[in-house]
């Protein structure tokens, strides 16, 4: 029996693992079958994430495929789970953001162009693609200090994942989860990294 994949990365709900696996084996018709089941979870995490707009210029569909994109030209298979595969997917949406926030105020400060990939507009209007890379620069920071916290504001702000779905990635309840989105959100605060609630 087929499992079928629903909108959410809850532990149980498709084979992720055994695709990873066999992708990194070499087998072409697990990567389909991982794309297939993956493509509407990621549509839905970029949906609606900073500077991503259905009716803006970086669309979720551009970031999905430039997310594919990437995750082919990389060793991303190599994961040990689900949990690590978002992950991944997760910190890869954050870099596209920043990215396209990066090429805005290249632009809005008269910069020289620059080589495009698939995501060609800006990430943000020009006056939040600042915050963005504040946010970024803070999470490198955290990085350092808590790669926990890190991973979890990136599966929440740039994944768009809920306080119960990181909860189900990581077996913890969703009670400690915002706990931990709690400390992430005042380190960012305090340095000029504000974070929605």
């Amino acid at each position: 029996m087929t499992e079928r994949v629903q909108d959410d990365p809850s532990p149980s709900t498709e084979p992720i693992t055994e695709w990873l696996n066999a992708a990194r084996d070499g087998n072409p018709a697990a990567l389909d079958r991982l794309y297939d089941a993956i493509y509407p979870v990621l549509h839905r995490m970029a949906n609606g994430r900073q500077g991503v707009r259905p009716d803006g210029t970086l669309q979720p569909t551009a970031v999905v495929n430039e997310l594919f994109l990437k995750l082919e030209g990389s060793n991303t298979f190599d994961v040990a789970d689900r949990q690590h595969f978002y992950a991944i997917c997760s910190r890869s949406m954050r870099f596209i953001v920043t990215d396209a926030a990066r090429r805005s105020m290249a632009e809005k400060r008269g910069g020289p162009q620059q080589p495009c990939t698939l995501v060609t507009a800006l990430a943000a209007s020009p006056d939040r693609a600042q915050e963005l890379l504040d946010i970024d620069a803070a999470l490198e920071d955290l990085d350092g200090i808590d790669p926990r916290l890190r991973e979890l504001v990136e599966l929440k702000f740039f994944g768009g994942l809920t306080h119960d779905e990181i909860g189900r990635l990581h077996a913890r309840s969703e009670r400690s989860i915002k706990r931990d989105w709690v400390r992430a959100r005042a380190f960012l605060v305090a340095r000029s990294a504000p974070l929605p609630a």
